[in-house]
């Protein structure tokens, strides 16, 4: 009842925080390979497409952005239409609806789990797991809180990956090789092993994971490996058969999802004309029809083999995944995996050498072999003899394996952002979660797991960049204010691209971008004309020669002309020394607490003695030095 309880307060925490809404901004590809891209073709707003979404290179289907965004976006389009919401949506309901969407898409996560644990407990009676003590720690951790509530991609593959798990042992707990055996013929063996072995919904999966993002098979290789392999002890012939026809049964699911994803990719990027889809063009010229079809998977992999490309969104050491994303992501439960990799190597060893079924094998290696992976070095001393089963050890070691092989995979590939690993969540829970009590002797880890999740989820779900969001909550308004005469300029410098949807801005005028990602739009004819511009990290000197760009504008343009700069505090005093120089009148109008920039990061004596009042009070100058400012240009 205790997990019960806990499992519920967070879960609730889990819906509150989003509702807030979190101020945190973890990275771009949140809003850009989703919700920016679903408010363009959805509510007919003003946005800026990445490079993903070129018609000449696309690299991304256009279903997961549906899925995430455009589904609660349409909502949102249904209830202002029906008149439940305001005149216009606001930048609130913008920016958590999807969040909300994908919260609810995160609580499958835990149904998963639930089903899996009950499942391992069924078969493996002597492995200790509780379904609710699973969720709980799951719940608790602060990708789940902070990186499951939000429109990233790896959200879509963590809900593929756990039900590919939990597919997978499904299949193995419906397995009993000893009671196969005793079956008088071998296609008696076969149909008890294929009947079961989620072969369609598999290969549906696989393909949906792949299209979604081109590295899930790194984390679909080990589950699959023991679904093709389960089980090994039989003879090498029916093996081999079983193996062949279990993958063949793959393949029309594959190839059905595959061609839906294609020529949905196709239409949406316009290299396929709907009209032109007929099987009398296919037939007469087969290779003009394939060449016009789109692998947006496939356009992906290309762009990420190519080290030149790669370069311009920074390349890492290949020890980055395993030695620094893994503690940062998940805190103890990773510190627990490094401490039993010796263990699990000795287990993959003896597995490997003695087969599936280690009870049958005596030799003086038995007593260490069979210690839990994930038991305490005290416990497997003591308890390890005790415990002859192979299954539990194969279910312990399937958890660790699913949580490492993806990892040294991915880590093939130079680009390491921690969310790319942040799927791996999923079978370390199931393999640590038992650890996780207030009992004498872990007390320590379990301090230790709330204080790194609680640091955690205060870093990204809330003082990362934590200004931009709400900056653009407020300008939303100011936008909503202006008259149609009004000419609007906002530039966001040394921050993260804006997302201009939350400006709520729709799309009735052709957009003009320049280098500096200017977007040019305006609100059906009605309100201002917007200009959104995102310098990011350029040099200062660029910021000031726009400003004196748009200056010159101003002087020869009859429409009001209204400039707004957004910037991290960090940077204030530079601000107001170029702007001297220069002789612009730059007024700071509103402070966003807290925003922590960790290309501009603040200074120790900033925090002591700010450029604002020198009486001011502690709080004053953290929210001075921790904040990310919005200015006016007079």
């Amino acid at each position: 009842m205790e997990a019960v309880r806990v499992w519920l307060a967070l879960s609730v925490l889990r819906v509150v925080w989003v509702l807030l809404p979190q101020s945190g901004y973890i990275h771009p590809d949140e809003f850009f390979q989703s919700s920016e891209v679903m408010a363009g073709r959805v509510l007919d707003y003003k946005v800026h497409l990445t490079w993903e979404w070129s018609e000449d290179f696309p690299a991304r289907s256009p279903i997961f952005p549906f899925l995430t965004s455009g589904i609660p976006f349409l909502v949102l389009k249904a209830m202002n239409y029906l008149g439940l919401l305001p005149d216009s949506i606001g930048a609130y309901a913008l920016l958590v609806a999807p969040r909300l969407w994908m919260t609810i898409l995160s609580f499958f996560i835990d149904f998963c789990l639930y089903k899996i644990c009950n499942s391992v407990k069924e078969k493996w009676t002597g492995v200790e797991i509780d379904a609710f003590r699973c969720m709980a720690v799951f719940s608790a951790s602060y990708v789940t809180l902070v990186f499951f509530t939000r429109t990233f991609s790896n959200i879509l593959e963590t809900v593929l990956f756990v039900v590919i798990i939990g597919l997978v042992i499904d299949y193995i707990k419906g397995c009993d090789p000893e009671k196969s055996q005793k079956k008088n013929g071998s296609d008696v063996v076969d149909d008890r092993y294929l009947s079961k072995s989620h072969s369609v919904l598999l290969s549906v999966l696989i393909v949906v994971g792949f299209f979604n993002r081109p590295n899930f098979p790194a984390f679909v290789f080990l589950p699959m490996l023991y679904w093709a392999f389960y089980p090994i002890r039989q003879s090498s012939g029916l093996w081999l058969k079983m193996i062949i026809l279990k993958s063949l049964r793959l393949v029309p699911g594959a190839i059905v999802t595959s061609t839906v994803f294609v020529v949905c990719d196709s239409l949406y990027f316009g290299s396929l004309d709907i009209h032109s889809i007929s099987m009398d063009r296919f037939l007469h010229s087969p290779s003009s029809f394939l060449r016009n079809l789109t692998v947006t998977p496939l356009n992906l992999l290309s762009y990420n083999f190519d080290k030149s490309k790669l370069e311009q969104h920074g390349l890492h050491p290949r020890v980055t995944h395993l030695f620094v994303n893994t503690p940062l992501l998940f805190g103890v439960l990773a510190i627990l995996a490094f401490r039993d990799a010796p263990y699990l190597l000795r287990k993959v060893f003896h597995y490997v050498r003695h087969g599936e079924n280690t009870a049958e094998t005596k030799n003086s290696d038995e007593s260490s072999s069979n210690k839990p992976v994930r038991a305490e070095r005290n416990e497997l001393e003591t308890k390890g003899s005790q415990k002859s089963s192979c299954r539990e050890l194969d279910i312990e070691m399937f958890f660790l394996l699913c949580y490492f092989i993806p990892i040294f995979i991915m880590s093939l590939v130079a680009h390491h952002e921690p969310r790319y690993i942040s799927p791996c969540l999923v079978p370390l829970v199931l393999a640590y979660h038992s650890h996780f009590t207030w009992k004498a002797g872990k007390k320590l880890l379990f301090v230790g797991f709330v204080v790194g999740n609680v640091l955690g989820g205060v870093l990204f779900g809330v003082l990362h960049q934590g200004g931009v969001v709400p900056s653009l909550l407020h300008l939303h308004n100011l936008v909503h204010q202006q008259q149609s005469t009004t000419t609007m300029h906002i530039i966001y410098f040394h921050t993260y691209t804006p997302p201009g949807h939350l400006l709520g801005i729709h799309n009735s005028q052709t957009a003009n971008q320049s280098i500096d990602m200017v977007q040019m739009v305006t609100n059906d004819n009605e309100g201002p004309q917007v200009h959104l511009h995102a310098l990011e990290g350029a040099p200062i000197n660029v910021l000031f020669d726009k400003l004196r760009i748009l200056y010159q504008e101003k002087q020869v343009s009859s429409n009001t002309h209204v400039t707004y700069i957004v910037s991290p505090s960090t940077l204030h005093s530079t601000f107001y020394k170029h702007g001297t120089d220069m002789k612009i009148v730059i007024v700071l109008r509103e402070i966003f607490f807290p925003h922590l920039s960790m290309e501009d990061p603040p200074k120790v004596q900033d925090i002591v003695q700010t450029q604002s009042e020198e009486d001011s009070t502690l709080l004053e100058r953290l929210r001075f030095t921790f904040g990310l400012n919005l200015y006016e240009v007079m």
